[in-house]
């Protein structure tokens, strides 16, 4: 008897039927699977196609190809979640001359992401470009500041007015003056006590606690041995850093009266990613960093509702009797966000966000120079001779007791800045390597962007290619893909404080020169003056939305670094005593590191 075809499909529609119903899990396994090829094959046949139609057509302007994904709506969401910088490296190589802008889907949304430096300087440095951030800062402080929709309810005159207007004063040069004579005084004052010496952990500084500092000689009052120490390099380096930039920014009471402010901050800050993510308090692992953030939001409270009392001639209280020396960024802000009617949830979380911006980027920057610096014996040497004219040693006058005076440090910032060029470089170098930053924008109108004909070169294009950024979608700009990419920069994983060296005559910041494209890693004539420039590197980005406190950060950097090695000496503790790179762990700033780093340390009494 001959089956039909009709007979036959019905049979094998009515064996699956029972099969998913005796064999539910199996069935719903082999649907999804089934799914995930197919979107894979349409993804993947619409790129190849874009890809293709735009090679074929070439000079004219084409739509940013979406990469092949395997699940629907979610798209590459996991994987730019969970490690963003390496995913998007490993593809952006993968692509090879595509790689300089192609678009990733996360969550119903297209992401375009531009690796190509002369894409991302129009993006960054054009006024006029029809980008946006506000969507996601508002995304930004909702989620992880839960600011309870206070942000978005502000009149948007004061919010983008009065109020990011008295952010912008961290650039004015009044600011920045005043705060680096304050932070200055504080470090030549406060590195000979890195360490104190006092081996009660209650008598020990804030920091030395949080670096679990042990004493292994000398002691408190005997200078019968010599003093030697252990301590974690970064907590100690991080939270001393921490100690000193909030005094300079919320004044000397702030921290005083809050001595848990940066553990918090840094609790609260190691969940950044999953806060993004919108995980609840009940999530296992998030209970502890709702609770930080919210001691950290209620300190801030407390402190801002002294300074309201003080600024309006008012008796502050005993906890807050001295506020004098709060900055005038922290000051004005209190009182751009209290004349736009906002709830002290409000002024609460957007300065609480300044707080933290201050702290996950320089003191981890600081942390990675310093294990550089001590890394090469013979660049710490050379760093010495270079820094010692302008960080010099001065010992404490007799004051006639058994217990002396501390040393103290006396520096000359404006010199370490323009007149250290391998200190400088090593900065610069240390931001290439371990702040892996990225530009986020939200697209309100479609564009147009152009690449260059040097990058088009370097990138192995026969033309410069032009590109739609369509209305509605994300734009990702991640620095840290173009700091790591071997086309721009030779050797990239090698540590090389001249890569960014340059001749006067030849320096500049435009991509257009053969400086920009490649490092310069050879070392320079010692009579000839050297200028360090950032070139196609934007880990501050760049426009209206360059980070407002990168003029600080930037001498903050250099000051406690060049403080660090003039007056410590170090060793690492265990690997043979070989400074062997602790791995990094990804952060909302820069890398923090995956592991302790334990060193013995001791100080230096003169130069």
């Amino acid at each position: 008897m001959t089956v039909s075809a009709t007979q036959a499909s019905n049979s094998l529609l009515q064996q699956l039927i029972t099969t998913a119903i005796h064999h539910p899990f199996v069935a719903a396994i082999s649907i999804l699977t089934l799914i995930c090829v197919l979107t894979r094959t349409i993804t993947g046949f619409r790129y190849w196609s874009a890809v293709s139609s735009n090679k074929s057509s070439s000079g004219t302007t084409r739509n940013v190809p979406l990469i092949p994904y395997w699940i629907p709506w979610l798209g590459q969401a996991v994987q730019f979640a969970l490690n963003a910088n390496p995913f998007l490296a490993k593809m952006t190589k993968s692509l090879g001359p595509e790689g300089s802008a192609y678009g990733i889907y996360m969550g119903g949304l297209k992401a375009n992401i531009v690796t190509s430096p002369s894409l991302a300087r129009q993006v960054l440095f054009d006024r006029h470009a029809p980008i946006q951030m506000e969507s996601f800062i508002f995304y930004v402080m909702k989620n992880v500041w839960g600011d309870e929709g206070t942000m978005r309810a502000i009149d948007p005159a004061m919010l983008w007015g009065p109020i990011h207007a008295a952010l912008n004063g961290m650039m004015r040069e009044s600011f920045v003056t005043k705060a680096i004579v304050k932070t200055v005084e504080e470090v030549q004052r406060s590195t000979w006590n890195l360490v104190s010496g006092c081996r009660s952990v209650v008598d020990q500084s804030a920091w030395e606690r949080a670096g679990s500092v042990q004493i292994i000689s000398g002691s408190d009052s005997s200078g019968s041995k010599p003093f030697i120490a252990e301590a974690n390099l970064h907590l100690l380096l991080r939270d001393f850093v921490g100690d000193i930039a909030t005094n300079v920014l919320f004044g000397h009471e702030f921290i005083e009266n809050n001595p848990n402010l940066l553990s918090d901050l840094w609790t609260m800050d190691a969940k950044f990613n999953k806060f993004l993510a919108g995980l609840p308090s009940w999530w296992p692992g998030m209970g502890a960093a709702y609770q930080a953030r919210e001691r950290l939001l209620s300190a801030v409270k407390e402190h801002h509702d002294a300074l309201i009392k003080y600024l309006n001639g008012e008796d502050p209280g005993s906890q807050y009797s001295d506020l004098s020396d709060v900055s005038t960024v922290i000051v004005d802000r209190l009182q751009a966000f209290k004349a736009s009617g906002t709830t002290p949830r409000g002024w609460s979380t957007g300065n609480g966000t300044i707080l933290w911006a201050m702290n996950v980027n320089a003191n981890q920057v600081i942390f990675w120079l310093i294990w550089y610096a001590f890394s090469d014996r013979t660049l710490l040497s050379e760093l010495r001779t270079e820094i010692a004219p302008y960080v010099r040693f001065v010992q404490a006058p007799d004051n006639g007791l058994p217990i002396k005076d501390a040393p103290k440090l006396e520096i000359d910032i404006d010199s370490l800045w323009t007149k250290c060029p391998l200190l400088k470089g090593a900065f610069y170098e240390t931001m290439r390597l371990e702040a892996a930053s990225a530009s986020f924008k939200m697209i309100s109108e479609d564009f147009v962007v152009t690449e260059s004909e040097e990058d088009a070169k370097i990138l192995g294009k026969k033309a410069p290619e032009s590109y739609i950024l369509a209305k509605g979608e994300l734009l990702c700009i991640p620095h840290g893909v173009h700091q790591n990419d071997e086309r721009y920069f030779r050797d990239p994983e090698r540590f090389d404080p001249r890569r960014f060296w340059a001749k006067p005559d030849h320096a500049t910041n435009a991509i257009t020169k053969e400086e920009s494209k490649l490092p310069i890693s050879t070392s320079a004539d010692p009579e000839a003056e050297v200028k360090v420039e950032y070139g196609t590197m934007k880990v501050w980005g760049g426009g209206k939305n360059m980070c407002k406190g990168k003029t600080f950060a930037e001498r903050e950097v250099i000051l406690f670094s060049a403080a660090i090695i003039m007056q410590w000496d170090m060793i690492p503790v265990g690997n043979d005593n070989k400074w062997v790179h602790p791995g990094r762990k990804i952060a909302a700033g820069a890398y923090n590191p995956e592991r302790d780093v334990k060193v013995r340390l001791w100080r230096r009494d003169a130069w």
